[in-house]
């Protein structure tokens, strides 16, 4: 083979590998552009479909609600939490939010150690029980142990017992974030499973 026709067959070989390195490229562009528009475009759809979906899902539960509150004559009664079911079939509606209390609790519980100092000074364990209704964790009360301190608001009459048990319910506050619905199924088993809607838990 002569240096010139050495030469062109190398050519020839260099303008072949370039020939293949661009199809794949192409290829691999097209492809990729292909799976872009049909996976996002496909999104798009299921985003609108649950759109809709959760549109309906909310409207639907309050209309439910709407007609339990008045069925049960319950009006004012509670967050608005609730639970339906029927047959495998069950939807939860949860209202989601932060219960807090303000400056006055201090006080509050100013007025609350000194009755229980005084009511049940030789009685430690009464004065334990009482007092553990007012930990906090993270400076804040757990509302769901106030609630048994307003259980027992007219047990006592002492003066400091009514005053703490008024400034703990004018310190309270809730406030609201977000509405929640769940679903979920029951499987053969007669257990309930989540039917879930979020993609990455799916």
């Amino acid at each position: 083979m002569s240096d010139a026709e050495f030469e062109a067959e190398m050519q020839r070989r260099k303008q072949a590998k370039e020939a293949q390195m661009e199809k794949a490229k192409n290829d691999y562009e097209c492809l990729k552009n292909q799976v872009i528009n049909e996976l996002c475009q496909g999104a798009i759809g299921i985003h609108e479909t649950l759109a809709n979906f959760k549109a309906k899902a909310f409207s639907d539960m309050t209309t439910v609600y709407a007609m339990l509150q008045e069925y049960s004559s319950r009006h004012a009664d509670g967050k608005g939490n609730f639970r339906i079911e029927h047959g495998n079939f069950r939807v939860s509606y949860k209202r989601q939010g932060k219960a807090t209390f303000d400056e006055r609790s201090h006080q509050a519980e100013k007025h609350i150690i000194d009755f229980v100092n005084t009511k049940f000074e030789n009685d430690e364990d009464t004065k334990d029980l009482v007092m553990s209704l007012l930990e906090r964790k993270k400076g804040e009360l757990d509302i769901n142990l106030v609630q048994k301190l307003y259980a027992m608001e007219n047990r006592f009459q002492d003066e400091n017992w009514k005053r703490g048990i008024e400034l703990l319910k004018e310190s309270y506050s809730y406030s609201h974030s977000k509405d929640y619905i769940g679903f979920e199924q029951r499987n053969e088993k007669g257990e309930w499973q989540i039917i879930n809607l979020q993609f990455s838990n799916i």
